[in-house]
């Protein structure tokens, strides 16, 4: 945000990442769909990269951050959008 202001404003007028945006800095949550979708992508890119990796230590080291990301983001506080609200927009 203060490197680039532009980008910033990019972002939480983009039809995607504003909402999920707007929601973490408002409630410093994330909906259910997000967390289900992130902790696929996470699980997926760590998945590819432990395969891809050819050294046994750099794998253990990946499943290590895997577990240490996946539960940090687990964690996050889940909060839903009320249909039709003023509160969503």
């Amino acid at each position: 945000m203060r490197s680039s202001p532009r980008f910033h404003r990019w972002l939480h007028n983009h039809k995607t990442f504003g909402p999920i945006l707007d929601n973490w800095h408002q409630n410093r949550a994330v909906t259910a769909k997000v967390k289900k979708r992130g902790a696929i992508w996470i699980v997926f890119s760590f998945t590819l990269s432990i395969w891809v990796v050819p050294h046994f230590w750099l794998k253990i080291m990946l499943v290590v951050m895997l577990v240490v990301l996946l539960s940090w983001f687990i964690r996050l506080p889940v909060t839903e959008y009320l249909a039709d609200s003023k509160e969503n927009h």
